[in-house]
């Protein structure tokens, strides 16, 4: 809702039309309307009206997100709408929740006095609290484009970053005995809990505090830590608190790239050493985001359907630029009530923060950046994950010969897959409230038909971009559009106000807009179905669905159901 507010409601009560209340529990998702008036604080008591509980939607359109598989992770599986002005508090906000609000909150206040920006500052409030509610489209864009997305979702490299900057500032205590190393320990573990905490408990974070804490306790107790058996302890800590966090991306890419990590970087980079500490560097971040990058592939191209090439140059940059951004940031939060070196690290921060939104911005312009709407069916994706393992055993344990069977398998692997892709034909209306829009997909050629102009965000929205690199986008004149496709001829009628799909002939049309003689049109020639566009008006809807049901007409709605594909019916 545009200018409102989402919130996670937690069910103890409903009230039925006799006003009596009922015993109810679950989880809902509230849309509250704009509103002068403030927005609630987590864990509030609030109670309220609703105009409908409605069922969360699948994905809409072909490639978008799936709201309904994503909140059904969480638990929440109804959503509904409701006007602010109808609701009220009748408890205060208390607990956890909202205790970890006030302490964002007021970490974000103490840094924006810092930076001159919104952009830099949610840019900032993503790098150390894990809040993307700040971030622009551009910053995400960019950091998408350079493959640098796990820089901004808080997890295990956050830690590791944090984790470093506080260790060096405990090694600085004089600390000697071991009831002092203990209690360094203590204080160590005390921050890492705090910080998973601060950052809502992701799964990724978990597992880099969980095993973070392992480690310590594993040197305490002058006992060998093996990476291995912490890392399957830590997943199956996580899954027992919570199965469905199996299902979450940010777990799968966590452990994936941690295990990819653990079994070939120490392997990889004692093969060369260089006397240069930072050729040294160059090396040892190479290794690591390669390993990291690679077993991690097959995931990546099924979540995302995109590769960038530019991960090696990005890990050079933005891991050491996002740790001293990090570290000049809890300096800054220490030292922010003292006079002049506030107004010095201040400056350092903002600085810092906007080169490294030049440097993101720079390496997103390069037009190979990355590879986009690399669609790979499921069988494919099982193949390359063993061609990734094999490849990866191989430069592990030096065998040249796997090694080029493995690459040629993996040349094929990709020539079938394009040649499918090729050969595929996809032809969609897509759900597009206020528009009406129909994507024409022959294998990398795109066409996109519209009545209004689609902006690069409503791009992303739908998803166009992951389709094909070469997309054509043509806006529909006000005269009528013919074409062929599978023997049946599309045409496409545009108004003066609006705008028509309409196939001729006796399977199908589409219904857009109330432009000419339905009723006629209907009766002299019932289609088999009956499509009606996401952009109806309510009132010419029912007159349609009316009609339908007199005629004994199939509907499909896809402002209910979603695009639909034109070529499966």
């Amino acid at each position: 809702m545009n200018g409102g507010h989402r919130y996670v409601l937690d069910v103890s009560n409903t009230f039925n039309n006799e006003n009596t209340a009922v015993s109810s529990s679950g989880l809902i998702l509230l849309y509250l309307s704009a509103s002068d008036l403030p927005p609630f604080s987590s864990g509030s008591i609030v109670q309220g009206e609703i105009y409908q509980l409605l069922p969360i939607p699948k994905a809409f359109n072909p490639g978008s997100f799936n709201q309904q598989k994503y909140w059904s992770l969480k638990r929440i599986f109804h959503k509904a709408y409701g006007n602010r002005a109808n609701w009220k508090e009748i408890k205060t906000a208390t607990g956890s929740l909202f205790y970890r609000d006030k302490a964002q909150q007021y970490i974000s206040n103490i840094l924006g006095k810092a930076l001159k920006d919104s952009i830099s500052l949610g840019l900032i409030d993503a790098l150390l609290l894990g809040n993307k509610s700040g971030l622009s489209s551009d910053i995400m864009t960019d950091f998408k484009r350079t493959g640098a997305m796990h820089i901004l979702a808080v997890s295990g490299l956050h830690v590791g970053i944090l984790a470093g900057i506080i260790q060096f500032i405990l090694a600085l205590l004089p600390v000697y005995s071991k009831r002092g190393r203990i209690f360094s320990a203590g204080l160590f573990i005390l921050f890492l809990v705090l910080f998973a905490w601060l950052t809502h408990f992701e799964p990724a974070i978990l597992r880099a505090v969980g095993g973070s804490i392992l480690m310590i306790l594993a040197r305490i107790f002058q006992k060998t830590a093996n990476a291995w058996n912490n890392l399957f302890a830590m997943a199956c800590f996580l899954l027992l608190l919570d199965p469905n966090f199996f299902f979450h991306i940010g777990f799968q890419l966590s452990f994936l790239a941690v295990a990819g990590i653990i079994g070939f970087y120490k392997s990889w980079v004692g093969r060369y050493t260089f006397s240069n500490k930072l050729m040294q560097y160059f090396w040892e971040m190479t290794v690591m985001g390669f390993a990291a990058q690679w077993v991690t592939l097959p995931l990546l191209l099924y979540h995302f359907q995109q590769f960038s090439w530019l991960f090696l140059i990005t890990g050079w940059v933005a891991i050491p630029l996002s740790t001293f951004i990090l570290a000049v940031a809890l300096f800054y939060i220490t030292i922010s009530g003292i006079p002049l070196l506030n107004t010095f690290i201040g400056w350092l921060l903002d600085f810092s923060v906007f080169l490294f939104r030049w440097i993101m911005s720079f390496l997103s312009d390069v037009t190979w950046a990355v590879s986009e709407g690399i669609y790979l069916p499921d069988a494919a994706i099982i193949c390359l994950v063993i061609i990734v393992f094999l490849i990866a055993l191989s430069i592990e344990y030096q065998k040249r010969n796997i090694f080029i069977i493995s690459i040629c398998l993996l040349f094929t692997l990709f020539q079938v897959s394009i040649l499918y892709y090729n050969k595929e034909e996809q032809t969609y209306i897509l759900s597009e409230r206020g528009n009406a829009v129909l994507t024409i997909r022959k294998g990398h050629s795109f066409f996109v038909f519209s009545n209004k102009l689609i902006d690069k965000k409503r791009q992303d929205i739908l998803y166009l971009e992951k389709w094909t690199t070469k997309r054509h986008y043509i806006i529909l004149p006000e005269s009528i559009i013919s074409f062929n496709m599978h023997n049946k001829t599309l045409v496409l009628l545009n108004g003066e106000k609006s705008h028509d799909f309409i196939p001729f002939g006796t399977h199908w049309w589409v219904a857009s807009s109330f432009v000419g003689p339905w009723e006629k049109w209907l009766e002299e020639c019932p289609p088999k179905l009956l499509i009606l566009n996401a952009d109806l008006p309510f009132y010419f809807k029912r007159k349609l669905l009316d009609l339908a049901e007199k005629l004994n007409i199939e509907v499909y709605d896809i402002g209910v159901s979603g695009a639909f594909n034109l070529l499966k019916y």
